[in-house]
Parts: C-alpha cells; structure tokens; sequence
C-alpha cells in the first residue's frame, strides 16, 4: 500500500500519472466563485487584472495599518488604486460587450432550435408591452 493510500498492483496508473491537464490544474489550480457577480466578468478580472491574492495583499496591508494606527503603506495604496481602475475599465468593456455575446447567443440558437428562437423573442415581445 502507497502513502496516497492505493495499492499500486491494483491501479493501471502510477501517481500523477494522468494527461498534462491534471498536472496544470495541481501546480496551476483555477478558482471557480459561485456568487452573486458574473462568473464570465469575475474571471476576466482574476485572469487579467489581479489575482485574489494580488487584491487581498494590498488591502489587507492598508486594514492592519489602519487598525494598527500605523501609516498606510503608500505603495498598497497605489496598488490598490490601480487595480480599482483597472477592475472599473474591465467592467466598462463587458458591458459594452453585452450586445455582441446576446447576438452571438441569438445565432447559436436559431441555428439550433428556429421555433425556441421565436418562443424566446415572443417572450420579450410580449414582456416589453406590459
């Protein structure tokens, strides 16, 4: 019996034997949020911007200084600051970028399923007359 509590005669595989995939995700591991944002926005901001951890340093720094009575670190302010800008821009584009994904999701669908499609369009027909 293996430390990893397998019997190794009795697996076809050996430890972290899988496809390149599995070795990513254990030195590479993804972050999925399930809140109340949009987990496509959400993403775009951990992957592009600034990872949790790149939010929660210079914030947490700023927290302590401030609870500590000690000055705030300039350069987590500016961090900070610059994230926040970056976050906001990030915002901006997928909004404007909500016309382009509703006309893509639109095409999928007619193409899959015409008669959803004109469900689906006589639901907001009807909904935007109320």
């Amino acid at each position: 019996m293996s430390n990893w509590g397998v019997d190794p005669a009795s697996s076809p595989h050996q430890p972290l034997s899988g496809d390149v995939s599995q070795w990513l995700r254990i030195f590479s591991p993804s972050v999925t949020v399930n809140g109340r944002g949009d987990p496509d926005l959400e993403g775009q901001i951990v992957r592009d911007v600034a990872t949790y951890g790149a939010q929660l340093g210079p914030l947490t720094a700023l927290v302590l200084a401030l609870a500590e009575g000690t000055e705030v670190p300039s350069d987590a302010l500016i961090k900070l600051r610059e994230i926040c800008v970056e976050i906001e821009t990030k915002k901006d584009q997928y909004r404007l970028g909500a016309l382009d994904r509703a006309r893509k999701s639109l095409a999928e669908l007619a193409d899959a399923d015409p008669v959803g499609l004109a469900k689906l369009l006589a639901e907001f027909v009807a909904n935007g007359q109320k």
